[in-house]
């Protein structure tokens, strides 16, 4: 699993099984969900495609670190399709790892702790032998 995103000639890094990473993520995503609230629904379209786009750069500055989202968004303009465009992306890629992580830890679990009824086979067996 690459725990790398690749955009725009970037390779930024971001192990979501990381607790500074996850807190980090966790709280850009609930400072994003603020802010939105703060964009007005009235007045000029250009002043809130602007404000909806600034939402991006400092969700990605919070995760990655800031500078990053100006290195993200260099050459893309300022457009609602472009932005939400690079930020399917990143929804991807972090389902994407989010999934692997959740299935590497079902195969170590079923490895190393079977079923129910395996561990009693085991343990009747171990009991019974040691009767012996």
């Amino acid at each position: 699993m690459s725990l790398k995103w690749e955009i725009n000639g970037l390779s930024l890094e971001l192990d979501l099984d990381n607790y500074d990473n996850m807190k980090r993520y966790e709280d850009a995503f609930e400072q994003m969900a603020e802010e939105e609230k703060l964009i007005p629904k009235d007045g000029r379209q250009s002043e809130r495609i602007r404000a909806y786009c600034q939402l991006f750069h400092r969700l990605y500055d919070r995760i990655f670190g800031e500078g990053t989202s100006e290195k993200i968004f260099s050459g893309i303009p300022e457009s609602v399709k472009a932005y939400e465009g690079i930020y399917l992306s990143f929804l991807k890629f972090v389902q994407e790892q989010m999934i692997s992580s959740a299935q590497e830890r079902a195969e170590w679990r079923t490895k190393y702790f079977p079923n129910r009824e395996q561990r009693r086979a085991v343990s009747k067996a171990v009991k019974k032998s040691a009767k012996k």
